[in-house]
């Protein structure tokens, strides 16, 4: 079956979600990819499948003719502006994996509306996912994978809920789990964008100097944070951009994962790293931005107010007991458990049409 991809700034560093995804497929599925952007981070990662970088609808249009993909497929919302028009060019059927900030709105915009209009504001869906709606409910869209957090408010931008595929993020579950010993160090990783809160992290570190801190950065507003971090003292250790391939050992090299998040921005949603880390025996701590998370951290898993709350949590080691149900808890996000949500709604397609 053959498959045409489209995808925002493939290969992207900090998308590496994608990667596992195409690797999961790519021995069944006959995989063609088009990057509509250029990647956002200076370094994108090795490892990756061959592609092409256009931009223009009609030569994606030659592409289809060439390829004669059974279906398209992409990556967050917003390239459903992209996917819907080719789709209706070519009379090729669609499906897109949505993530967390093209679905969530920030807060401080929900709070703005709120203020405005009243409650009817919170209730609403963002307008992104409302304009969106008509297209996702076009007979050509197959369907949509989503957080399970993020059903409701899919339904209420007008997304037929049989539209929505609940799904948890995707990891390579093999590739980080190792019941071994781990080391004794604290790190965070992800991109280093205003939504992370990294500068918190290093306020962390700074307030807990007998510990040892690894910030795993990746590319975006790193400059910034490694001057922030030399104005505190250097208090946390940040290592360049890791290859993906490379980052199951990193993590074999930590008790502590503390994950910090913007409560302004607040869309953070579900990140990998948590179900990575626990799959590597590393405890998790996440900042408590939504009542959702504690579904995602689940039983072996922390949630902070404050960064003396972290503190306090990870002060203390990572429990023995909470550490074996951590490594049950991240198979929840293990691709190769739910990979089936999307190739059936491919199947189901080359079905009907032949």
């Amino acid at each position: 079956m053959r498959v045409l991809y489209l995808l925002y700034g493939y290969p992207q560093a900090s998308q590496t979600y994608i990667k596992t995804e195409l690797e999961a497929l790519q021995a069944d599925y006959d995989i063609r990819i088009i990057s509509t952007h250029q990647p956002k981070v200076s370094s994108p990662y090795r490892n990756h499948l061959p592609f092409q970088h256009l931009t223009d609808l009609g030569a994606m249009q030659e592409v289809v003719e060439d390829f004669r993909p059974h279906v398209l497929h992409g990556h967050h919302l917003r390239e459903i502006h992209t996917l819907s028009p080719l789709a209706r060019q070519t009379n090729v059927p669609f499906t897109i994996r949505t993530h967390s900030f093209d679905v969530l709105e920030r807060v401080k915009k929900e709070q703005m509306l709120t203020k405005v209009f009243g409650r009817l504001a919170s209730r609403s869906a963002p307008r992104k996912v409302r304009d969106a709606a008509q297209m996702v409910r076009d007979d050509l869209c197959l369907g949509i994978l989503a957080f399970p957090f993020v059903r409701r408010s899919l339904e209420s931008a007008g997304i037929p809920s049989e539209k929505i595929h609940d799904c948890w993020p995707v990891i390579n579950y093999d590739r980080f789990y190792d019941t071994s010993p781990n080391g004794d160090a604290i790190m965070n990783c992800g991109a280093c964008i205003p939504k992370k809160a990294m500068n918190d992290y290093i306020r962390l570190g700074a307030n807990m100097p007998e510990r040892n801190f690894n910030l795993y950065a990746i590319g975006y507003k790193s400059d910034e944070l490694i001057a922030f971090n030399e104005s505190m003292g250097n208090p946390v250790n940040i290592v360049q951009q890791v290859e993906p391939d490379d980052m199951g050992p990193e993590y074999k090299k930590h008790e502590w994962l503390v994950y910090t998040a913007s409560k302004q921005i607040g869309t953070v949603g579900w990140p990998m790293a948590v179900a990575e880390a626990q799959a590597a025996g590393v405890g998790v701590c996440m900042q408590n931005i939504r009542p959702d998370l504690k579904e995602y951290v689940g039983p072996a898993g922390f949630l902070f107010d404050t960064i003396h709350d972290a503190m306090e949590i990870i002060a203390r080691p990572f429990p023995a007991e909470l550490r074996d149900i951590g490594f049950e808890h991240a198979k929840k996000s293990d691709i190769t458990g739910h990979l089936t949500l999307l190739t059936s709604l491919w199947e189901g397609a080359l079905e009907r049409a032949t």
